[in-house]
């Protein structure tokens, strides 16, 4: 079976075939994204062929295909996508425009991460949270992503965890978990200590790292104080968040993907001590693991759906 998959990222765009066990067969991808959503769609679906072509495949072979946009998704239509300004855009009408793949889904990178991580380990209940630029997160229950009244559940990114010392948020809020923990606030904050402490800087110059999350937690791994105290920070304010969706939700296990998660080990102490701070007694024992996914959660995703849609047309 040939599952197409696209993954229009923050900053990127993937494009793959991969098969029904998630197995990604072939891929390519390019930086950026087009203005006219018109022509970024033309793009993508010529990589796709040629996709197709490193297989020995045409695009009419492949049986279904997932697309997950940059932006908000609700019953099929792309509503807003932030950073391209895309609006309304019936996205599985479109693909199919230019395929002629008949069966096509898509959904936000968020929900259709869910989804695979809840077909690739058959669990059917959980909260997943992704911590990468910014912060999303979806509620499996019984295997299915609940949405909502208006498909914007889980948005536990936009929950408030600090009001003393607020920073803005995107969403045009303060103190939100994404101003204070997503990695891009991460990285701010990483910025401006090494402003302020040029034995700091250094010590990303001497081992020629980013300074950002990453080049942070790199330092905490091997012990730097200052390091360790930003990573606590920020695991602070995460715990903070996943103790609300643990009283409200209850869930019995939550996943973390996205490129923070990669830390999720030096956060996981200071996610603990929030928790025990902020959840009522039966709620607060739930595991808390990286995801299964990995790099490629939303590509899998894309693909997830794409299989479930396939499945549903075909009994």
């Amino acid at each position: 079976m040939y599952i197409g998959s696209i993954d229009m990222g923050g900053s990127k765009t993937i494009v793959a075939v991969l098969d029904e066990s998630f197995r990604i067969l072939t891929q390519t991808r390019f930086e950026g994204h087009e203005k006219d959503w018109r022509i970024h769609f033309d793009r993508t679906v010529g990589l796709l062929r040629e996709c197709c072509d490193t297989l020995n495949i045409t695009i009419q072979d492949l049986d279904c295909l997932g697309v997950i946009p940059p932006g908000m998704v609700e019953n099929g239509i792309l509503l807003l996508a932030p950073a391209t300004g895309w609006r309304n855009v019936d996205m599985c009408g479109e693909f199919f425009a230019r395929t002629k793949i008949p069966c096509i889904a898509t959904d936000c990178d968020v929900n259709a991460s869910a989804i695979g991580e809840a077909d690739l380990d058959g669990i059917d209940d959980f909260f997943w949270m992704n911590i990468s630029n910014g912060i999303g997160a979806a509620i499996i229950l019984d295997g299915e992503n609940y949405p909502g009244a208006n498909g914007v559940s889980g948005e536990i990114g936009h929950v408030k965890v600090e009001y003393d010392h607020p920073r803005p948020c995107p969403c045009g809020q303060q103190g939100c978990t994404e101003a204070m923990a997503s990695g891009a606030a991460i990285g701010r904050r990483v910025q401006e200590t090494a402003e302020t402490d040029p034995g700091f800087r250094r010590k990303f110059e001497e081992k020629g790292l980013p300074v950002n999350a990453y080049g942070a937690s790199v330092l905490a791994r091997e012990g730097d104080k200052t390091a360790c105290a930003l990573i606590a920070e920020a695991g602070k304010y995460i715990g903070r968040a996943v103790a609300i969706a643990l009283n409200v939700v209850n869930p019995p296990r939550v996943f973390v993907g996205g490129g923070v998660s990669q830390s999720l080990d030096l956060l996981l102490p200071y996610i603990r001590e929030e928790i025990e701070k902020g959840t009522v007694e039966f709620a607060r024992n739930v595991p808390i693991e990286q995801s299964r996914l990995g790099y490629y959660a939303a590509l899998k995703g894309a693909a997830a759906i794409a299989l479930r849609a396939w499945k549903k047309k075909n009994g």
